[in-house]
């Protein structure tokens, strides 16, 4: 925010798209931090069940530590999501590119992890959405007002 020669403040205001691609990525580190938390709680209960399906050649370990790693992996990417929010909710410019970045590694997380977890793959597809939203024109042009304000 600048204050120009006849005292009056300049003000980019936030566009209803940027907003709603803010409450889009906050359902995703929703969906990311909930889905972990849900497979941390019945975690042994996952491998039982993966461990009677499983080829012979994969042993319970295995399945343990692959699940465990799943589990942190969503958390992990949930708590960036969250600070890249925050960031995006306070005006930061780079926020955009960090969620892209957030992006990506979640549809590494979803192809070559494997996470299935239905509120993981949603928080994917609502981030993807939140996404596409901050690179459309009125959010762009949001972005190049704060870059002149700055």
């Amino acid at each position: 925010m600048t204050i120009d020669e006849s005292d009056e403040q300049d003000v980019v205001v936030r566009p209803k798209l940027v907003t709603a691609a803010i409450v889009l990525w906050a359902l995703d580190a929703i969906a990311y931090l909930g889905g972990a938390a849900l497979v941390m709680g019945t975690h042994s209960a996952i491998v039982d069940s993966l461990a009677k399906t499983a080829p012979k050649d994969v042993t319970r370990d295995q399945i343990n530590g692959q699940l465990t790693f799943e589990e942190f992996a969503s958390l992990g990417v949930g708590v960036l999501v969250v600070v890249f929010v925050y960031l995006l909710l306070r005006g930061n410019r780079w926020a955009r590119i960090l969620l892209v970045l957030a992006a990506l590694i979640q549809l590494v997380c979803q192809l070559l992890f494997g996470i299935g977890i239905v509120p993981v793959a949603a928080g994917t597809l609502l981030g993807l959405v939140g996404l596409a939203l901050l690179f459309l024109p009125s959010a762009n042009a949001y972005f190049a007002g704060l870059k002149r304000l700055a």
